[in-house]
């Protein structure tokens, strides 16, 4: 799975170049959804780059983004909101990447994101 990568900026052209930079990773991408911030202004780059159609949630209508809303409640959960990540580690952001990708999901019948993505099993022990 990609890495969690940072960006210094909030600047369209900085997060975009980041995202590319993970997505051309990925093997295929089919559609990516963002939600209505400006740092997703320059998607056009994004979806030239990597072939896939860009969607928008619509404002305010975070039910329609439960994936999302799931992993930033997982992230929301190490990290308080309004906490300032520029602090923040290559090891404190592997360390929630882990927790991220071997948390069960709903969407994937049960599954990691691991597990999806790669097709193993996997088994966590607390």
């Amino acid at each position: 799975m990609p890495s969690i990568v940072g960006t210094d900026s909030k600047q369209a052209d900085s997060v975009v170049d980041v995202m590319i930079s993970l997505l051309k990773r990925m093997p295929s991408i089919c559609t990516i959804t963002l939600d209505n911030g400006g740092e997703f202004t320059a998607h056009e780059r994004v979806s030239a780059s990597t072939g896939a159609d860009i969607y928008f949630a619509r404002p305010y209508a975070s039910y329609q983004r439960g994936t999302n809303e799931n992993t930033n409640g997982i992230i929301r959960r190490t990290w308080p909101k309004k906490m300032s990540l520029g602090h923040l580690t290559e090891a404190d952001l592997s360390s929630v990447e882990v927790m991220i990708n071997t948390t069960s999901r709903k969407v994937l019948n049960g599954l990691t994101s691991l597990e999806a993505y790669t097709g193993l099993s996997i088994a966590l022990i607390a």
